[in-house]
């Protein structure tokens, strides 16, 4: 009996659920808090696909924001909060105010990095198709993805609950069964065929 509890108590720890923060992240995101990995550049594409804190995105959205309503050019601005910010975000801002020095189309500039900038890279094309100062459409996108990753934690917490009883039910369930409810039967059958 006791090598059954050990073999069903080995079947629940190996299906147990491993949560990764990265896997159930979408493409470009990261929870907030998390260290972002190196960054991997594609050359043949000329993309950079790095990881990135959600939060600390908002927090450049909101700082490019400021630095616009300073009275600094767009590019000149990026290059700015660039500079301040480094690591990878830093990177980011800069590869697309270089793209935009160059004369590279704004959506090819802005798709070359992660998707977690696409808020703000979708406010920026709409303050200037409206012809209007980009500062508070930034502030909006940063709103925006704040909000978008409290959605994504909410649906990842729930998920997880779900991960975590799921093996409880499959695994130790049966093992008690086995273990407190099968010895029971067991001894009361033993009695009733002896008393017959």
């Amino acid at each position: 009996m006791s090598i059954v509890v050990l073999l069903l108590t080995a079947a629940a720890v190996l299906a147990w659920p491993c949560v990764n923060p990265v896997s159930s992240v979408s493409p470009g995101y990261m929870a907030a808090g998390e260290e972002a990995p190196s960054t991997d550049t594609n050359a043949d594409a000329g993309l950079i696909r790095t990881v990135v804190p959600v939060a600390e995105v908002a927090g450049v959205i909101d700082l490019l924001a400021l630095t616009l309503r300073g009275g600094v050019g767009l590019v000149e601005a990026m290059e700015a909060v660039a500079t301040r910010v480094g690591g990878p975000l830093g990177l980011h801002l800069q590869t697309v105010a270089a793209a935009r020095r160059w004369g590279v189309e704004d959506a090819t500039a802005w798709a070359s990095i992660p998707s977690a900038w696409e808020p703000a890279a979708r406010a920026l094309r709409m303050a200037a198709t409206a012809g209007v100062p980009p500062a508070d459409a930034l502030v909006r996108a940063a709103e925006e993805v704040r909000r978008a990753e409290q959605q994504r934690l909410g649906v990842a917490t729930a998920t997880l609950g779900i991960r975590i009883v799921l093996p409880l039910g499959l695994v130790f369930l049966p093992a008690f069964v086995l273990t407190t409810v099968v010895p029971i039967v067991l001894a009361l059958a033993q009695q009733v065929l002896v008393n017959q």
